[in-house]
């Protein structure tokens, strides 16, 4: 079974030309001696058939041959030679010492076409509506709008070549009859300048915000770094007063108890006194009891009823 045999059994789709091609690979692999032939008349009936697909279309053949062009390092050779001869002016404003005094050149040279041509352009229509003459203002506009045709072509060239896009711009579109010209280069200049600010804005703006993201960031870093190094202190704090601490339970426990004292107890029990022995009585004596032993008399018959000493006092 060959290859064309598995391929249908499994059901790919096969091209018309599969058995042209495939003998064609057969001989190269074999490297046959007529398989060069075979390629060759190959090449021929295939270019034949997109010659004559070809025949039948103009527009699509021209487009791939133009993007091939401008593809091919041919081409590049021929754009730098056409910009070269474009911007002839801004090649020479480029020489060193020749160039300066060229471009100082130009810059009065354009910047006085300009005014003249606006002067000119603004007060020929209303000098020549003096005249006394019906549809004399009409005449001036009409005059006006001539000599910008004449004069602004020249000077969008200049500042073309010149690579300044925006003048160059700005005159093509005063080549328009005024007032309309004039409203739509006014238009366009102070559209370029504020987009021109704008753009310097929107690079200012983009700076700050990355620069007070970095800050926030960099802010960020240093608190988790105070705060992860506060942490690891304090983990590391923890972790030796806990090793301490165990140190100082295993060497109590290691500790051995000290060994008790004994008491020495006397040999003969001690005789504790029962009854306490007898105090001599102390005769109280009195002064009517002095004087009644003595003989005498008292001094006064009343009777006292309680005697002056409550207590007794012991010598």
């Amino acid at each position: 079974m060959g290859l064309k045999d598995v391929l249908q059994t499994h059901g790919v789709p096969l091209h018309p030309e599969f058995d042209e091609r495939m003998d064609i690979v057969v001989a190269a692999l074999r490297r046959a001696p007529g398989y060069q032939k075979k390629i060759d008349a190959y090449k021929k009936k295939k270019g034949g058939a997109a010659s004559a697909a070809k025949g039948e279309d103009f527009l699509g053949p021209s487009i791939q041959n133009f993007i091939t062009i401008l593809t091919s390092p041919v081409a590049q050779t021929y754009l730098r030679g056409l910009f070269g001869i474009i911007f002839f002016v801004s090649y020479l404003e480029s020489i060193p010492v020749f160039g300066s005094v060229l471009s100082a050149v130009l810059d009065l040279m354009i910047m006085g076409g300009k005014m003249l041509t606006k002067t000119v352009q603004k007060n020929l229509p209303p000098m020549i509506g003096l005249i006394p003459l019906p549809y004399m203002s009409l005449v001036g506009i009409m005059l006006a709008a001539v000599f910008g045709m004449l004069v602004w072509p020249v000077i969008a060239i200049v500042s073309f070549s010149r690579q300044d896009f925006t003048a160059a711009i700005e005159s093509f579109i005063r080549v328009i009859p005024p007032p309309i010209g004039d409203t739509i280069a006014d238009l366009f200049l102070e559209g370029n300048r504020a987009i021109a600010r704008l753009n310097e804005k929107r690079k200012k703006l983009a700076a700050d915000i990355s620069k007070g993201i970095a800050l926030v960031s960099d802010a960020a870093g240093t608190v988790s770094d105070t705060f992860s190094e506060g942490a690891s202190k304090l983990a590391e704090s923890t972790k030796e007063a806990a090793k301490s601490g165990i140190k100082e339970v295993k060497d109590i426990v290691k500790e051995e108890p000290s060994a008790p004292v004994p008491l020495k107890l006397p040999s003969a029990p001690l005789k504790l006194p029962t009854a306490l022995p007898a105090q001599p009585s102390v005769p109280v004596t009195t002064p009517a009891v002095a004087a009644a032993a003595a003989g005498g008399k008292r001094l006064s018959r009343r009777q006292r009823r309680q005697r002056k000493w409550k207590t007794l006092r012991r010598r």
